[in-house]
């Protein structure tokens, strides 16, 4: 769906909001408080919803783009978290309410609330949440996200941005020698998923659903994550980077847990793929999680920062942007 046709859609049930620099434009969706796409000369990474208009209509929450939830996933998504059946999104959460308070040509705050039930312990949790969007060039998106919550459990902040699943689409993630992958929905097949000394591939094509996890401990700098995805859309190539300095830093910290083995590892960095049953509603995800909320005078406070680095061009130009982003020598792409 062209940009044109998106915001024309959006334009019936929420107010919008398009940050400029150069060639990228960012397009910051109230409802949701999310950011929908991220065009780079033409190209946007970010997965829309082709039934954007039906899930507008029905109130529903996959829109697509960027957007911010809470975790653990199997406390605020399932009916039934002791063995994981059921799961939803509600709607109190995911759109939630939000306003656009401030914008400029590079800059946009939303202010509102989201509020859900932790399904295992029967709590409620209600927040204020603040989110800022800051194109600050061509390439790059800061994001700083503040919840302040009355909710007696511990929680984190969790980023989840859709992506194309594009010819050749790879996830690849940084890592120290020796990282052993999380699986969170069970085995992810080899030839899906690539081991090195430095980082780890990960297929995205909607072929197959999966998802993968990374410890903290396996990232090469306490507290820092970067997730990037690279993939061919529409014969051009494309780089989506997510970067933090605000990760969890242990499994304490680390609070979702995998569906296969809930007693297992955690990760605080993760990724879908989607299965052939979404149909034309196929994408891949990449997926940051913070550090979680600390209690402060009576209330619990979350916050998170990260940027969001991205470019478009060829193969060869995102492979040499990809590098000197991670570091990486030899980046496995599928």
């Amino acid at each position: 769906m062209g940009t044109g046709n998106v915001q024309k859609v959006l334009s019936r049930y929420t107010a919008t909001v398009s940050l400029r620099r150069g060639g990228t434009e960012a397009l910051i969706v109230e409802r949701g408080a999310r950011l929908l796409s991220l065009n780079i000369n033409g190209v946007n990474p970010l997965w829309v919803n082709p039934s954007l208009e039906k899930v507008l209509s029905t109130s529903g929450w996959n829109t697509g783009g960027l957007r911010l939830w809470f975790s653990p996933e199997r406390n605020f998504f399932y009916e039934k978290p002791e063995v994981f059946e059921g799961w939803f999104c509600p709607s109190s959460l995911d759109p939630g309410r939000f306003k656009l308070t401030y914008v400029d040509s590079s800059k946009a705050v939303l202010d509102g609330s989201m509020e859900a039930v932790d399904l295992n312990t029967g709590w409620r949790l209600y927040s204020h949440v603040r989110r800022e969007f800051h194109l600050t060039s061509e390439d790059k998106l800061i994001v700083r996200d503040i919840v302040y919550a009355d909710y007696p459990g511990v929680f984190n902040l969790w980023a989840l941005a859709q992506v194309e699943p594009g010819a050749r689409g790879t996830v690849i993630v940084p890592v120290e020698r020796g990282a052993e992958p999380v699986h969170y929905f069970g085995p992810i097949p080899r030839d899906r998923l690539y081991v090195s000394e430095d980082h780890l591939s990960f297929k995205i094509d909607g072929a197959r659903v999966c998802k993968l996890g990374v410890k903290p401990e396996d990232v090469p700098c306490e507290g820092h994550s970067t997730i990037a995805y690279v993939a061919e859309i529409d014969e051009r190539w494309v780089l989506l980077l997510l970067r933090t300095c605000d990760a969890p830093r242990d499994q304490e910290e680390c609070l979702d847990v995998a569906k296969a083995d809930p007693r297992g590892p955690r990760g605080c960095i993760q990724s879908y793929n989607s299965g052939p049953e979404a149909g034309p509603e196929r994408f891949g995800e990449i997926e940051l999680h913070f550090k979680p909320a600390v209690e402060v005078g009576g209330r619990k406070v979350a916050w998170a920062e990260y940027e969001i680095i991205s470019t478009s061009g060829t193969r060869d130009d995102v492979l040499e942007r990809l590098k000197m982003e991670t570091g990486l020598k030899a980046p496995k792409l599928f």
